[in-house]
Order: structure tokens, then C-alpha cells, then sequence
């Protein structure tokens, strides 16, 4: 099956799929009308609920509706109908526009790798609708949040009762806030609040909230402080609402920057083929440069540039909290005996390393264990090494191909009326028949021209000199096209630099994450000043709750509370040296002093003016 029947097959199928979801909604439409049914806004809930369970039924539907819907399930707490119908939303928006684009591509499409770029570029459009859409509801409770804090305050001067003012502000809020308010009230109030917090904070869609919802619970269970005549769970308040504004100004930064530039990253692929025609026309000769080996070889090689860039663009955009490394694969895999066994002899053989991958992946709160970790880098390094030589095996098919069925002049043909094409395509045709018979054999130039005389295709002596020359020179360099020794040492190079990638990535984790240490040890900042004036508080307290709003320090701060039992300052002294950040040692420094001198309170006298500083940096 040739490139062309095979885009006109998936175009079809594509095509027909397309009509017949259109089909099947217009007689849905048609029946409702029959039974005297209004269509209107709640009809089109009820069919996209319909349309939920009935996809849901599929397999492969499911698997990526339970996805979606658990991303959603985060942000909205609405109920099994509403949750659905969104879900079902969000599934066709991504899948149905995705699917028109893609079939548009495709019509367009005239070869086999203006098929795969289409492919590639509705891969990238449609993980960019989710992200938009999901991100678009984040960012919605977020502004409700902000507008809930006020409601909060304004309530809490009325009354000085923190369950009382949440609960009041719950009939205030937006949909989708009021539903998160409603929860916070209940954790609140329940008689077995420590239980009930751990609950909440597991399944809290934003930092922000867990760190709302912890302030509560201190007031409610130490009482409300007077500092220079403000209350501090008021002046908390307000540093929260810094807090989320300057996230919502983060965010809507990071969109102005990285607007489409995913998309953009696509785009040179694209003008490969209108750069070839360009070149081709203004210089033929380059004909053989872009149907050879070479031109193969630098479209994979774009390939690759184009997916790591899009991978890195995604991991810089992303809006998430940090989450884990997805590792399903290594677990399954790791299940195998041939596979455990290769682990473990790498984890004994190459022990120093491990160790200091393992601490690698702590700290980057991979959540992968150092055997899933070895495995992913072997099976990393066994697909570039067959990739690779795969690369190289169609790099010699191709140029044996090239010499069988086309030539620079054939392709020169269509520009240059010099060159008869049909005289040309009798020619390869003639030297394909000597080619085939002789390659891999041992020929001459005389063998050649007295077998040429003898079948007498050519009228004289010189046009079989000059055939002969020629169908020589094609079988040299057919039988040099062959995998080489040097070719297998490069793919085992290749393979070698690919066991390394995921090391890489743990690295370019940590990098990222480095990147938002600042902000996460400012948020330690807003966590201290609601506990420092709280009376009997120890510094072990306050490691736990750091480490319950941790995400970049948190491996160390756990390792830290512990080891906090065979001595508080040694502990403390080895969270410094695991993380020598100067901000966060700063904070450390200032809890060891606590422990041994002054009070928590007298240790952090300046963490306000500090705090003031870092919003001015900040905008």
C-alpha cells in the first residue's frame, strides 16, 4: 500500500467518523422534537450527560474521560450530574477539535510526513485545549478565593467568630468557591478536627486554601492576637490575598510569554518541504541531498529538536503544583524476572551512583524508586540503540533505492528541457536489471562491457564504455551502502548518552524547582507569622508545618523532624548542609536560635519588613 492510499484510507475513516457524530446528534435533536420536547439550555445538559454515560462504555473513552474528569474533580466539587456533563464538555471540545484540524491536515496532506507532522502538531494542540480549559477553571476559584477572603474579613469584624464568618461568606461566593467554603466550614466545625484537617489538606486544590484553612484552625483552637493594635489572623488575611494576587499576576505572565509558543515550536517542520521546493528549483543538484540519506537524517534529527523543545516549553508553563513522576511502566516491567534481575546487577555494580540518584529523586519528590529509576534508564538506552539503528538501516535503504529507481537527471527531468525523462527511465531501468545481478559479487569494468556487447542494448563501442563505467559505479556504491562497524559503535554511543537522559531530566526537575524556591520559602514566611505569637509553640512544631506546605524542601524538612529526637541543633545543622538555600537557611539559623536562646517570637522580629521587601521585589 502506497503513501497516497494510505492518507486517502485515514482521511476517510477520520471524514466518516466526523459525519457520523453529526449524524447521530441531529436525529437526537429530531426524536426530542417528535416528543414535543423544548430544546433548550437544560436539554443540552441532559444530552451531554447522555452522551457521558454512553461514552463511558468505550474503553479507550473512558481510560482518557477518567483522566480528565479527575482533573476537574479537583477544582469542582459540584455533583456526579454537573461533574459529567463538564467532563463531557471537555472531551469533546479537545477530541472534536482536534479531530476537525486533524482531518483538515490531512486532506492537505500529499505525502506520508506531512501526515505525520499533522499528527504531531494535533497531539500538541489538543494536551493545549485541556490545559486551557482546566487552567481556566483554576484560575476562576482562584478569583473567587480572593473575593471569599474578603468576605471572611468583612464578617469576621462583625462577630469575631471564624466559623460563623466562613459560613456566612458561603451564600456570597461564586458557584464553585461556595462548594470548597461549604467544606471548609464542615472540616471546622467537625468534633474530630486534627482527622478531618489531614483529610482536607490531601485533596485541596491549591496551596492557598490549605493555607487559609490552617490559620483557622489556629485561631479557632489558640484564640486570635492582638499585634500593635491589629488582629493577626486579619493581617494573615491580608497576606494571603498578597499571596494570590501576585500567583493570578504570575500566571497571566507566564501565559503572555508562552502564548502559542508551544504551537510556534511545531512550525519549523512545517517549512521543510516549501524550503526544499524553493531550493530544489533555484538548484536542482540539490535534488539528491533532499531525497538521500542526508535529507532522512535531518528530518529525524528536527523531529527530536522539535519534541524536546515542546517537552520543555510544557514543563516551563505548567501552572501545577510539582507533581510525581508517572512510573506505571517501570512498575509493570519490574514484575519481570529478566528485568528485576538486570536491575539489581546495575544497582550492585554502579552502588555510589545509586545512592546519589536516589537522593536526587528525594529531593525532587519524584516519588520513583531507585530500581524503577535504573530500569527507565536502561530501557531509555535500549531504545535509542534500536532506533538508532533503525535510522541508519533506512538510511542505507534509502540510497539503495535511490540507485535502483531514480537518478539526479530523472529528477532534474521536470526543469531541464535538455533531458528526455523517458530516455532516462529506460536507462535506470537497464542498469537496475546489471545491478541486481551483480551486486554483492566480485565484477569488473571488462566483465561489465562484454556482457553489455553481448545482450547489445547499445549500439557502439563507446556507449558501452560509457554504460559500463556507469552501472560500475552504481554497484560499488550499492554494495558500500551496507551497516558498517563504525555505525554500531555509534548507536551504542547514542544508547550510552540516552542512559544518562533521565538523569538529565531529574536534573532539569531540580532546576525548575530551584526556580521556585524563592517563593516557597516565602511562603514559610506567612506560615511563621501565623504561629509565632501563638504561645507554647516549639520549633518542632513549626518544621511539621512547614512540612505539611512544603514541596520543594520537603524530603529534608522530613528527614530533619526525624532525626529531631537524637538532637534538635544536629538535625537542624544537617538541614542546612542537605539544603543551602540562603533564604530557607536563614529560617533555619533563626529556629535554631529559638531553640537555644530567644523566643520564636524575639527569632523572627524581623520577618515582616523581610516579607514587605519580597512583595515589592516581587512586582
Amino acid at each position: 500500500m502506497n503513501e497516497n492510499s494510505l492518507l486517502a484510507i485515514l482521511t476517510a475513516v477520520l471524514v466518516l467518523t466526523f459525519v457520523i457524530a453529526v449524524v447521530a446528534y441531529c436525529l437526537l435533536l429530531k426524536f426530542n422534537k417528535k416528543n414535543n420536547i423544548q430544546v433548550n439550555f437544560k436539554i443540552k445538559k441532559d444530552f451531554l450527560y447522555t452522551a457521558y454515560g454512553a461514552a463511558m462504555k468505550f474503553t479507550p473513552l473512558k481510560k482518557y474521560m477518567t483522566k480528565v474528569r479527575r482533573r476537574i474533580e479537583i477544582l469542582d466539587l459540584s455533583d456526579e450530574w454537573t461533574i459529567a456533563r463538564k467532563t463531557m464538555k471537555f472531551t469533546l471540545m479537545s477530541l472534536g477539535v482536534s479531530a476537525l484540524v486533524l482531518t483538515i491536515l490531512l486532506t492537505f496532506s500529499e505525502t506520508l510526513y506531512f501526515a505525520l507532522i499533522s499528527v504531531l502538531t494535533v497531539y500538541m494542540l489538543h494536551n493545549q485545549i485541556i490545559k486551557m480549559l482546566v487552567d481556566k477553571l483554576d484560575n476562576k476559584l482562584l478569583k473567587q478565593f480572593e473575593v471569599f477572603l474578603a468576605n471572611v474579613r468583612h464578617h469576621y469584624h462583625e462577630h469575631g467568630m471564624i466559623d460563623e464568618a466562613i459560613y456566612d461568606s458561603i451564600d456570597e461566593s461564586g458557584y464553585e468557591m461556595s462548594l470548597h467554603a461549604n467544606r471548609m466550614y464542615e472540616t471546622l466545625t467537625d468534633s474530630n478536627i486534627d482527622d478531618s484537617l489531614d483529610r482536607f489538606n490531601e485533596c485541596a486544590p491549591n496551596k492557598f486554601m490549605r493555607t487559609f484553612v490552617a490559620m483557622s484552625y489556629l485561631v479557632l483552637r489558640f484564640g486570635d492576637k492582638t499585634i500593635e493594635e491589629n488582629s493577626n489572623y486579619l493581617t494573615n488575611l491580608n497576606y494571603l490575598k498578597q499571596e494570590i494576587n501576585m500567583e493570578l499576576l504570575r500566571r497571566e505572565k507566564l501565559g503572555y510569554m508562552f502564548q502559542s509558543l508551544s504551537l510556534i515550536s511545531v512550525l519549523p517542520i512545517f517549512t521543510l518541504t516549501s524550503l526544499k521546493n524553493w531550493a530544489v528549483n533555484n538548484i536542482p543538484e540539490l535534488h539528491e541531498y533532499y531525497d538521500g540519506a542526508y535529507g532522512f537524517v535531518v528530518v529525524v534529527l528536527l523531529f527530536a529538536i522539535v519534541i524536546l523543545a515542546y517537552q520543555l516549553i510544557i514543563k516551563l508553563q505548567s501552572n501545577t503544583e510539582y507533581s510525581p513522576i508517572s512510573n506505571k511502566i517501570y512498575k509493570a516491567l519490574l514484575k519481570m524476572p529478566p528485568a528485576r534481575y538486570i536491575t539489581e546487577v546495575v544497582l550492585q555494580r554502579k552502588y555510589s551512583k545509586s545512592l546519589k540518584y536516589e537522593r536526587l529523586l528525594r529531593k525532587t519528590s519524584a516519588q520513583m524508586s531507585i530500581n524503577e529509576f535504573i530500569l527507565k534508564q536502561i530501557v531509555y538506552a535500549l531504545l535509542a540503540f534500536v532506533l538508532c539503528n533503525a535510522v541508519f538501516v533506512n538510511v542505507h535503504l534509502i540510497s539503495r533505492r535511490n540507485i535502483l529507481y531514480s537518478s539526479l537527471n530523472l529528477k532534474m527531468a521536470d526543469n531541464d528541457i535538455n533531458i528526455d525523462k523517458t530516455a532516462e527511465l529506460k536507462i535506470i531501468e537497464s542498469d537496475r536489471k546489471y545491478i541486481k545481478e551483480y551486486k554483492n559479487k566480485k565484477v569488473t569494468f571488462q566483465i561489465l562491457e562484454d556482457r553489455l556487447f553481448l545482450d547489445g542494448e547499445y549500439g557502439n563501442s563507446n556507449h558501452v564504455a560509457i554504460a559500463a563505467k556507469r552501472i560500475l559505479e552504481k554497484i560499488e556504491t550499492y554494495n558500500a551502502h551496507n551497516y558498517k562497524w563504525w555505525e554500531l559503535l555509534l548507536c551504542v554511543v547514542v544508547a550510552c548518552v540516552s542512559y544518562n537522559i533521565p538523569y538529565w531530566m531529574l536534573l532539569f526537575r531540580e532546576r525548575v524547582l530551584k526556580m521556585s524556591m524563592e517563593d516557597e520559602a516565602k511562603q514559610f514566611h506567612t506560615i511563621i507569622l501565623m504561629l509565632m505569637h501563638i504561645e507554647r509553640i516549639h520549633v518542632e512544631d513549626i518544621l511539621n508545618w512547614l512540612e505539611q506546605f512544603s514541596d520543594i524542601f520537603k524530603p529534608s524538612i522530613q528527614k530533619c523532624i526525624n532525626n529531631f529526637e537524637y538532637g534538635d541543633r544536629q538535625a537542624m545543622e544537617q538541614l542546612i548542609i542537605d539544603e543551602p538555600y540562603p533564604p530557607f537557611v536563614r529560617i533555619i539559623e533563626n529556629l535554631i536560635s529559638a531553640a537555644d536562646k530567644i523566643t520564636i517570637e524575639e527569632a523572627f522580629d524581623e520577618l515582616r519588613l523581610e516579607r514587605e521587601y519580597y512583595q515589592e521585589k516581587r512586582k
